[in-house]
């Protein structure tokens, strides 16, 4: 890794510059050869379609230079500097070579020196460069404001986002420098997908005559279902695009352009968004944790991949259904599945931002309409969450030629004769009213139209309440109609444009066509942007950038009180965090932490703690981030307040309060412990046995299991007991029993283990009998503990690694959380799935998968290949 000795340079300049005897006798001057200038933390692979293949991620360079010197002394010895900071030693020769490691990206000046006792001869300088995926080694990108963006201060401190796609730089022409990027705070990349074929992605199969479905099946190869990917990674990483072109580039396309843009706006955030309409189908099957896990553990695995991300977008549409595919969503449970999804994807952003010392954004787009939200509880899942960017859009469109009504309007309106309860407003408050925090709220604005053609049959002035024989023509996809192409082509003669000032709504009328757009133009994101004031919500985003030619997204920064000009830094308020809510027995002394407090903008926090209610309590330096209390006992339980306000350097402050609950001493109650009725386990293999034990007092307990005589075990002194199976001829039955004690007071429990012969083979699939020496030497696998990926147990003597994180779930070949890790040699089983090249044995003979195969008997289906006896049987 890059180790930096500052003093190396100022020694070998002292050197070469002491007497010239010294001098002469210094070794001759090193050139550095030709090779490779370019190297990359994360690799990319420029040919490669699947994600699996595409990408390696490494947790830094390797990076080798060579050189020759071709006169004078070779001296002793051999250095390696970048930018004067020594990165490699080792013994000189005339034509060298160095590799070592470097963990950070940039550009480096690099250096050779040829060092003996009289001193150290320098190379010239050659610049190298070390890719990573932050864009560290990136000249920042700052696009000019083109069309008719504007500059704006954010002085209100909102959300200004907007979705930026992945296919934008085809058709569409908009490539990453195009982007406004200086007015905005967010930007959501659209879309992330997440992998599965048949049955889990099938809307995909209904676009583009199904090649966008099996693009993603080309993205996903050998990769795991449920595992997000890159659907389009030509256009994504592997594209030419703006000054990243060269062949050697390390990254490109979209991601390349956007670390690059990171590098100018720090504090812009940008978030791959999962799912979309088309790509929301997995989340319907992520009821199953065992799914949620294997998802959850990638979109980490892809934060860790590309840095440039802040966090991640949730575009599932829509809970309870009503998405793309019709034969999908539950109502009963998908509203319970969301909130599970934001609950684990948070914690595994807690554990990132431990890991990184950054701060990871969680955030989701969300249908408007009273009908889809009523089928989620967002006031449960918005404590997970930043934002939820609220989809006023798309009320009415081409999919009725019936109901025809405004697509994006704010409030309810008067005409028309579709749905009125579909409006702005109206999801607003039917958030409010679950609970969720008005500044987590996002409202959208449509950069876009969505319209009919051939209306007629409608009252007066009012072409809403007539019928429509099908979508207007469209940019991209008939009913649909970008916001630029409406203004360049749909204002001129013939059309009458009409704003409807009660529902805060515009539309655009041909009646010699009967052509009908409805949209949201200037005025109405104004008024958009006016009603987030007002109500106090989080800000403004639109759907989608390369469709506006800039009166969209200015008229969001107007509505939100924005003055031209360059965007300033905002002050954010500091966050408080008094820490957990505790209960004490008095008398007791504890630590009220606020340590977990923090500035966004990284500044020095002070700190004031003060109590709130209570018995008094002797606190000790209450301008600490942690402080000291004592409590005196008491005689009925009581709660203790305490009040933590931090202040940040510009004098902006928050508070938070935790309670403490003063508890009154109560009688030794014995522990409770409970064990499963029986379990059963084959002769010589392993089977954990845990408890359930709890005490009411919440003292630590002692546990003891006794063992018959004849049983090997471990772990007789924890919860869990793991027993070997005794050699039997039989199906033999031995009685265990624990007792656990809080060490005045006992509690027992019993359960019956049997032990069955050897398994000679049966429908379930061929037994080998393998242990794993190694198995003695890695920790009992558990049902109680939390596993993270890379985690080694031991099973049924062999060696398990946890692939991500999981609980409760038992290591076994069909355990999709676990690797096995002992190389064994084991029996065909019609439960796991064998990818090719994988070996197995089955009815005395050896097999070898050709492909990807599960269920398909050896003998029976032409995927395996028989290569020869049986290793075991």
């Amino acid at each position: 890794m890059l180790s930096p000795k500052p003093a190396l340079l100022a020694m070998m300049v002292g050197s070469l510059l002491a007497s010239s005897a010294a001098y002469a006798a210094a070794p001759g001057k090193p050139a550095i050869g030709w090779g490779p200038t370019k190297f990359a933390i994360v690799e990319v692979n420029p040919s490669a379609s699947a994600y699996n293949q595409l990408v390696t991620r490494k947790d830094a360079a390797d990076v080798t230079v060579t050189w020759n010197i071709w006169s004078g002394d070779i001296g002793q010895s051999a250095k390696v500097l970048l930018d004067g900071k020594e990165v490699w030693s080792g013994p000189s020769s005339a034509a060298g070579t160095a590799t070592f490691k470097v963990n950070k990206g940039g550009r480096y000046q690099m250096q050779v020196a040829l060092c003996n006792g009289d001193g150290c001869t320098l190379s010239d300088a050659k610049e190298i460069l070390v890719a990573d995926t932050d864009g560290s080694h990136l000249v920042p990108l700052k696009p000019t404001l083109q069309e008719r963006n504007k500059p704006y201060a954010n002085k209100s401190g909102k959300v200004v986002g907007t979705y930026f796609v992945e296919w934008s730089v085809y058709g569409r022409n908009f490539p990453v420098n195009k982007i406004p990027a200086q007015n905005l705070t967010h930007i959501l990349y659209g879309f992330t997908p997440i992998c599965g074929g048949d049955g889990i992605n099938d809307s995909l199969k209904e676009i583009e005559n199904g090649k966008s479905f099996q693009a993603l099946q080309s993205a996903c190869a050998g990769r795991e279902d449920f595992k997000v990917a890159i659907h389009d990674p030509w256009a994504a990483i592997q594209a030419p695009q703006g000054t990243l072109g060269a062949w050697d580039e390390p990254y490109k396309g979209n991601f390349g352009n956007l670390m690059a843009l990171k590098q100018a706006y720090p504090d812009l955030k940008i978030l791959p968004s999962v799912g979309g309409w088309t790509l929301s189908d997995p989340f319907y099957f992520m009821h199953d944790k065992a799914k949620r896990d294997v998802f959850v553990a990638s979109v980490k695995e892809f934060l860790q991949t590309w840095k440039f991300f802040d966090g991640v977008d949730i575009d599932y549409e829509f809970p309870g259904g009503d998405g793309a595919n019709p034969n999908l969503g539950d109502k009963t449970k998908d509203g319970a599945t969301y909130v599970l999804i934001m609950k684990e994807l948070r914690a595994m952003l807690d554990e990132l931002e431990a890991e990184t010392g950054r701060t990871y954004e969680l955030t989701s787009a969300i249908g408007a309409g009273y009908d889809k939200i009523e089928d989620v509880d967002y006031k449960a899942a918005q404590q997970y969450m930043d934002y939820l960017f609220v989809m006023s859009y798309d009320y009415n469109g081409g999919w009725s030629n019936t109901q025809l009504g405004h697509q994006a309007n704010l409030y309810q309106a008067t005409n028309g004769s579709a749905n009125k309860r579909y409006n702005t407003n109206e999801a607003v408050n039917q958030l409010l009213a679950q609970g969720v925090d008005s500044e987590k709220l996002v409202v959208g604005a449509a950069a876009y139209g969505r319209g009919w053609k051939g209306v007629s049959g409608y009252q007066g002035n009012d072409p809403f309440t007539g019928t429509a024989t099908g979508k207007i023509k469209g940019t991209w996809e008939d009913g649909v109609v970008d916001y630029r192409q409406i203004v360049n082509n749909h204002m001129g003669a013939g059309w009458e444009y009409n704003y409807d000032e009660t529902a805060e709504a515009a539309t655009l009328f041909k009646p010699s066509t009967g052509e009908l757009i409805t949209y949201d133009d200037d005025r109405s994101v104004k008024a958009k942007g006016q009603y987030v004031l007002a109500n106090k919500l989080g800000g403004l985003f639109s759907w989608e950038i390369d469709a506006d030619n800039g009166d969209i997204l200015n008229a969001m920064h107007e509505g939100l009180g924005h003055g031209e000009g360059i965007t300033p830094p905002v002050n954010k308020l500091p966050v408080a965090n008094a820490g957990s809510d505790v209960a004490v027995t008095g008398p007791a002394t504890l630590v009220l932490d606020g340590s977990a407090s923090h500035d966004p903008e990284k500044g020095t926090l002070t700190y004031s703690w003060k109590q709130i209610s209570g018995p008094q309590a002797v606190l000790g330096d209450t301008t600490q981030a942690k402080v000291r209390a004592d409590v005196n006992a008491v005689s009925a339980d009581t709660q203790l307040v305490f009040e933590l306000t931090v202040t940040d350097d510009q004098q902006l402050a928050a508070k938070d309060q935790v309670v403490v609950t003063n508890k009154a001493p109560q009688p030794n109650l014995p522990p409770v412990v409970t064990l499963p009725a029986s379990f059963k386990v084959e002769e010589g293999k392993q089977v954990s046995i845990t408890a359930k034990a709890s005490d009411p007092n919440g003292d630590e307990l002692i546990y003891q299991w006794q063992v018959p005589a004849g049983i090997t075990a471990t772990g007789q002194n924890s919860e869990t007991l793991v027993v070997t199976g005794p050699a039997v001829d039989v199906e033999t039955g031995y009685d265990l029993t624990l007792t656990v004690s809080d060490g005045a007071l006992d509690a027992s429990a019993a359960t019956r283990l049997t032990v069955t012969p050897i398994n000679d083979g049966g429908e379930g699939g061929d037994s080998c009998t393998t242990t794993d020496p190694e198995a003695a030497n890695q920790p009992a696998w558990q049902a109680s503990k939390v596993y993270n990926g890379g985690d080694k147990v031991s099973h049924n003597q062999l060696v398990w690694r946890a692939k991500y994180w999981t609980q409760g779930n038992e290591p076994s070949r069909t355990a999709d959380q676990w690797s096995l890790e002992s190389q064994v040699d084991l029996g065909w089983n019609a439960a796991v799935v064998y990818n090719g090249g994988d070996l197995t044995n089955h009815n005395g003979r050896q097999w070898k998968a050709k492909w990807w195969t599960q269920g398909n008997e050896p003998g029976k289906h032409d995927v395996w290949l028989d290569i020869g006896a049986a290793s075991c049987n």
